[in-house]
């Protein structure tokens, strides 16, 4: 990752970014409102979406990046779009931000099957850990998306438990599968895989 971290009592959660080898992540800026909209115009990327609705218009784009803008002034919320070099490839968020943020990201469908979720999620992590004061991350996935749990799992997210969780796009409580993160399991992970594979 490109630059130092430093601590969030100082941090401007607008001007965020960070930069991964093959990923840049920043916050969300109105000219990608189309390309906000064309990314997330798929019903295989939103139906695994809680607060997402479908389909996705340039309108919802609008207003997902102006309530972003009050997010991050409050200190509310860190989203970051993720960037490859043919444009906008996905997204992680962090919600919540104190103690115990949620953790949740999507990919374009043109971007599945290259490992970002996990490149990009590992960067996020390590930033709110350093950052953010975050003691463990919360995240999950609607029971039947495999593809997300196998990221989490990579990341290091355990299962915490099962709880019903409203789906905006399927307009329906379906079984969602609770996963948490602690900040002393990331950094074992962190270092193993330092010592495995390099810095």
């Amino acid at each position: 990752m490109t630059g130092s971290f430093v601590p969030s009592a100082l941090l401007d959660l607008a001007a965020v970014r960070i930069g991964t080898p093959r990923l840049r992540l920043r916050p969300p800026v109105a000219t990608d409102h189309a390309a906000l909209a064309l990314a997330l115009g798929h019903w295989r990327v939103v139906r695994w979406l809680a607060r997402v609705p479908f389909p996705y218009r340039t309108a919802d784009a609008e207003r997902f990046v102006a309530a972003t803008a009050g997010d991050l002034a409050a200190r509310r919320a860190l989203p970051l779009l993720i960037f490859d070099r043919d444009g906008l490839a996905g997204c992680v968020w962090l919600d919540g931000l104190g103690a115990a943020p949620e953790f949740g990201y999507w990919l374009a469908p043109s971007r599945w099957g290259r490992g970002y979720a996990t490149e990009a999620g590992r960067a996020a992590l390590a930033f709110a850990f350093a950052s953010l004061d975050a003691a463990a991350i919360r995240s999950g996935v609607f029971e039947g998306n495999d593809a997300s749990m196998a990221v989490q799992r990579r990341l290091g997210f355990e299962i915490s438990g099962t709880r019903s969780v409203f789906c905006l796009a399927r307009g329906a409580d379906l079984p969602h599968i609770d996963t948490v993160l602690t900040r002393e399991r990331f950094s074992a992970l962190d270092t193993a895989q330092r010592e495995t594979f390099g810095p």
